[in-house]
C-alpha cells in the first residue's frame, strides 16, 4: 500500500461506498492517523484508540475503548448533513450514543441517540441545515456508564445544502461528471492514507457549455515510477486521443482539450505491489473559454547560460501575440519579453520560441500568455528550470539519423554537451 506524506487530520479519502464517486463534499474524514492528534478536532483523552481493523474505506478506525468517549468536529458554518458509521465489537455488551451539537464547544444539546448497535457497520444521518443550525461544533458521545470493549466510529462526512460552499470532489473512481466554471480538485492519494493496489480507475469530465474548453492542471504528482499511470485523454473515454502519460513524480502539469472535444477523460492504474512511499497526485480542471489557440506544446530547455522556451500550435484563428512572464517565487510575475507576434489565422503547426538570457541563478518560473485579437487571454503553464544546477554548454544539435542540425531544426532531436552526454528533446 501507498502512505501518504501529508500531515492532515481531515482526509480525503477514496469514497466507493459512502457516496457516489461524482457527489459534492464539504468534508471527509476517514480516521488515517495512528496517534490521535488535536488539530482541527478534538477527542477525549481516556483510552480512545485507532485501529487497523475493522475499517470501512480508509486505513483505520476510531474505537471507543472506555465510558465517556467522544469525538469533536472543528466548527463548521453551513453543517448540512452530518453522518458517519458505527458498530461494535463482538462482545454483546450493550452500548449507545449521543449525537449533540454546540455553538461554542461548551454547552451541547442532544439531537438524536443510537441504541441499535451490531456488528455490522450501519451509518447515521442527521440534518442539521433542517434544524436550522449553523457555525456549530457537532459531537459523538459514548454514553455507557461502565464497560471496556471497544465500540467504532468510521468515515465520518458532512455535506452543505448550499453547493457554492463545497468544493467539487470526484475522487478518481468510474464515473463521468459535467462541470460549470467552478474549479473541480481531482485527488487521488495526495490527501490520502493509502491509494491501492490493483487500481483500474477512470473518470470523464464534460463541459456544461460546449463553447468552452477543459484545462487539467496537475500541481503534483508522486506514484510508483514504471508501475502505477496516470493517462489523459482528449475526449469522452479512453478510446480518445492520447495526451500524457504519467508516472513518478513531477509537477505543474497543464493539459487542454483540443477544440473539437468538450471532454476529458483521466484513468488511473496500480500494480500489484509498492516499493518505496508515494504520495498519490493532485489536480484541479477547469472549464475555460474556448481561445482561438490550439497549442500543442509549452516546454523548454537550458542551453549555456539561458533558458530556452519554445511552444508550438496546432491551428489558430484571429490570434494576436504571446508573452512569456516569469518569476522567481511563483507569486510574484512579470513580463520578460515584447509581445511577440502570433500566426493570426494558420491551420497548420506553427512552432515558437524565446531565449531568456540571464535568468535567475536559481529556479525561475514561466507562463505562457496568449491573446487574441479581442484582448481574451489564456495562460498555459506553468512551467521551470532549476537554475541552480550547474549548466552545460550545448556544443551539437542532432537528429535521429545522426545529422546536425541547427537550432531551428522541429522534432525529436539529441542536445550534445561538452562533457560527453546526451539528452533527447522534443521541437
Amino acid at each position: 500500500m501507498k502512505k501518504y506524506l501529508f500531515p492532515f487530520l481531515f482526509l480525503i479519502g477514496t469514497i466507493t461506498q459512502l457516496h457516489s464517486q461524482c457527489n459534492r463534499y464539504q468534508v471527509y474524514e476517514s480516521f488515517g492517523t495512528t496517534t490521535l492528534t488535536t488539530q482541527g478536532g478534538t477527542w477525549s483523552v481516556n483510552s480512545m484508540i485507532t485501529v487497523t481493523s475493522p475499517t470501512r474505506t480508509g486505513g483505520r478506525s476510531i474505537g471507543f475503548n472506555a465510558t465517556g468517549d467522544w469525538i469533536r468536529t472543528p466548527q463548521i458554518a453551513s453543517p448540512g448533513i452530518f453522518s458517519f458509521w458505527y458498530r461494535r465489537s463482538t462482545n454483546t455488551t450493550a452500548w449507545s450514543c449521543v449525537i449533540e451539537t454546540s455553538p461554542n464547544g461548551t454547552t451541547w444539546t442532544s439531537r438524536g441517540t443510537i441504541t441499535s448497535i451490531t456488528t455490522t457497520y450501519q451509518q447515521y444521518s442527521i440534518n442539521l441545515t433542517s434544524l436550522s443550525l449553523s457555525n456549530v461544533f457537532i459531537r459523538v458521545r459514548d454514553t455507557r456508564t461502565s464497560g471496556a470493549q471497544e465500540r467504532y466510529i468510521d468515515d465520518m462526512s458532512w455535506t452543505s445544502t448550499n453547493t457554492a460552499q463545497n468544493t467539487l470532489l470526484p475522487l478518481i473512481g468510474n464515473c463521468s461528471q459535467s462541470i460549470s466554471s467552478l474549479t473541480t480538485i481531482i485527488d487521488q492519494g495526495s490527501y490520502a492514507e493509502t491509494y491501492g493496489n490493483n487500481l483500474s480507475q477512470t473518470v470523464t469530465f464534460t463541459v456544461t457549455d460546449p463553447t468552452k474548453l477543459l484545462e487539467l492542471n496537475i500541481s503534483s504528482l508522486s506514484i510508483e515510477t514504471d508501475y502505477d499511470y496516470l493517462y489523459v485523454y482528449d475526449g469522452p473515454n479512453t478510446s480518445s486521443p492520447l495526451l500524457a502519460t504519467l508516472t513518478g513524480t513531477s509537477s505543474n502539469l497543464s493539459y487542454s482539450t483540443s477544440q473539437s472535444n468538450s471532454a476529458i477523460t483521466i484513468r488511473f492504474t496500480t500494480d500489484v505491489s509498492n516499493i518505496g512511499t508515494w504520495s498519490g497526485f493532485e489536480a484541479t480542471i477547469n472549464e475555460a473559454l474556448a481561445l482561438p489557440v490550439e497549442l500543442r506544446y509549452f516546454d523548454l530547455t537550458t542551453i549555456n547560460n539561458s533558458n530556452k522556451l519554445i511552444w508550438s500550435t496546432a491551428s489558430e484563428s484571429n490570434s494576436s501575440h504571446f508573452i512569456i512572464e516569469s518569476s522567481q517565487d511563483g507569486d510574484i510575475w512579470y513580463p520578460i519579453c515584447d509581445p511577440i507576434e502570433a500566426a493570426y489565422n494558420s491551420t497548420s503547426n506553427n512552432n515558437y520560441s524565446f531565449l531568456h538570457n540571464s535568468p535567475s541563478p536559481n529556479v525561475n518560473y514561466y507562463y505562457l500568455v496568449q491573446y487574441d485579437i479581442d484582448g481574451n487571454f489564456k495562460k498555459y503553464g506553468p512551467i521551470f528550470a532549476d537554475n541552480t544546477k550547474k549548466l552545460k554548454n550545448v556544443i551539437m544539435l542532432i537528429n535521429t539519423l545522426g545529422q546536425v542540425v541547427d537550432d531551428s531544426a522541429t522534432g525529436l532531436l539529441i542536445e550534445i554537451y561538452e562533457d560527453g552526454t546526451t539528452k533527447k528533446i522534443i521541437k
